[in-house]
C-alpha cells in the first residue's frame, strides 16, 4: 500500500515536470516565431489569423466542418496531416473522438475564421500519440479554418 502510494506520487510529480517543461517549450517556440497567442485554462494556445465576423459560433452538439494542417511543434514544423490530402474534418462538438483541444478551440471561433492553434499533448494525442505520424507526448500545431457550423 505504501509503495503503491509512493509510485502514484512519483507519477504525479513526473507528469507535473513534463507539463512544466512542455509549457516552457511552447512559450519559447511562440517567442521565436513572434506569435502572441491567447491561452486557455487547459493550456491551449491560439491566435485568430483571419476573422469573418459572422456571429455564427459552434456550441456543444453543433456539427462543424474544418479544414486543417496538422504539424509537429518541432524545428521543421513537420507536417502530419492536411485536409487537402485527407479530406475535411466533420464532427459534432464535444460528441466525437476528435482531440479535446480541437473541440475547445472551435468554440472560440466563428464560421469562416482561421486560427493557429498549439495543443499540449494532454489535449492533443496524449501519452501514446496517434500510432501513425504523431509520436507519444507530442505538442501539436494546427492551422484550422472553421468552414461550416450547423
Amino acid at each position: 500500500m505504501v509503495l503503491e502510494k509512493l509510485d502514484q506520487q512519483k507519477s504525479i510529480e513526473t507528469n507535473r515536470l513534463w507539463l512544466k517543461d512542455e509549457i516552457f517549450k511552447i512559450d519559447q517556440f511562440c517567442f521565436r516565431q513572434g506569435w502572441e497567442m491567447l491561452i486557455s485554462n487547459s493550456g491551449m494556445r491560439y491566435q485568430i489569423i483571419s476573422s469573418k465576423n459572422t456571429d455564427i459560433k459552434p456550441v456543444v452538439g453543433s456539427e462543424v466542418i474544418i479544414s486543417y494542417d496538422i504539424r509537429l511543434m518541432d524545428s521543421k514544423q513537420t507536417r502530419c496531416y492536411h485536409s487537402d490530402s485527407s479530406g475535411l474534418a466533420k464532427f459534432k462538438v464535444e460528441q466525437s473522438l476528435i482531440e479535446t483541444g480541437i473541440n475547445e478551440v472551435v468554440c472560440c471561433l466563428q464560421k469562416g475564421d482561421s486560427a493557429m492553434v498549439i495543443l499540449p499533448h494532454h489535449i492533443a494525442h496524449g501519452l501514446t500519440g496517434d500510432s501513425k505520424k504523431i509520436p507519444p507526448l507530442s505538442t501539436v500545431l494546427y492551422f484550422i479554418k472553421l468552414i461550416d457550423v450547423k
